[in-house]
């Protein structure tokens, strides 16, 4: 039976060797380069920030004491788990995440560098391990003790505040308001291309945290908005032959030289089989190739590129 496992420890000063010995070596790492679970090591070179791609919860750990305190290794399961439950909902593509997971280990280089990092981004009084979310390089501490409880939860708590994100989906129910409230919000920027602005048409009366997670990957591209006609509105579904829910739409406004109307509304609809993230993605990203290419180049190309590059963040 076990007798095999326990055979070999005996002896008094084989044990203190032993002890010795493992006060020696740092603790393995809680989550490997390329972890299966999907989590995704953090230090400060690839700390989220204002452009990142992804929203992203953070575990902020000392590597240290996962193995002998009860509260980080709860931690580190949850956050595993969590990654794991967004992973699979992915379909295993890590781009096709809602938001990813991350872990900053406070415990790492010399001269308490991390230590001190760590405490730059949470605030000193914070005592590890914390979970936080990030969003536009914003980090927010997860303080609420229901949201720590499980990794469902914490799901639900970093969903529901990239959700409250101000401005990232914009209710419409007229054309009118795709005019006002998407349409004229074009970016600054974007003066050199025709304002773009993307409107899912749903009969959900609340936002979906997929369509959140689209709009924040997307928010820096130069789209004028990212909107939302909810609760099967007929009237605007009508103006836009709406078949079916939900449907995604992108409203370009196109100069009109024919006729006395200097612009038109041209209208392009995502009609790929599969409404998961990923897919949407890629028909965002054509049709910022297609209509603010030029712009681009000389705007944020190469920060689009490393980021595709990068992925990570």
């Amino acid at each position: 039976g076990a007798g095999g496992f326990g055979g070999g420890f005996g002896g008094g000063q084989q044990q203190r060797q032993q002890k010795k010995k493992q006060q020696q070596q740092p603790s393995p790492p809680a989550f490997r380069k390329d972890d299966p679970s999907g989590v995704v090591p953090l230090g400060k070179a690839k700390f989220p920030d204002t452009r990142s791609k992804h929203a992203w919860l953070l575990l902020f750990y000392d590597n240290n004491s996962h193995q002998k305190d009860g509260t980080t290794k709860q931690y580190v399961s949850q956050a595993k788990q969590l990654s794991e439950g967004v992973l699979k909902k992915a379909k295993g593509s890590k781009n096709g995440m809602l938001f990813k997971v991350g872990a900053v280990d406070c415990s790492n280089g010399s001269n308490n560098e991390a230590l001190k990092f760590c405490q730059s981004k949470l605030g000193k009084g914070v005592k590890l391990p914390a979970f936080a979310t990030v969003l536009n390089g914003s980090v927010d501490v997860v303080t609420d003790n229901s949201a720590l409880q499980s990794a469902k939860k914490l799901h639900d708590h970093a969903t529901s505040s990239l959700l409250q994100m101000d401005g990232l989906i914009i209710n419409v129910n007229s054309m009118q308001h795709i005019q006002s409230r998407l349409l004229s919000s074009s970016p600054s920027s974007a003066v050199d291309h025709p304002p773009v602005a993307i409107v899912l048409f749903t009969d959900k009366y609340e936002t979906s945290p997929l369509y959140a997670s689209l709009a924040y990957r997307h928010r820096r591209d130069g789209f004028a908005a990212f909107g939302e006609s909810r609760g099967k509105n007929l009237n605007l579904g009508r103006e836009f032959s709406i078949k079916k829910y939900p449907t995604l739409v992108a409203i370009v406004v196109v100069s009109n030289t024919t006729t006395e109307e200097k612009e038109e509304n041209r209208v392009e609809r995502y009609d790929g089989a599969s409404l998961d993230l990923e897919s949407l993605s890629n028909w965002v990203n054509g049709l910022s190739k297609k209509y603010f290419k030029s712009s681009d180049s000389r705007n944020g190309g190469n920060n689009r590129k490393r980021q595709q590059r990068g992925q990570s963040s």
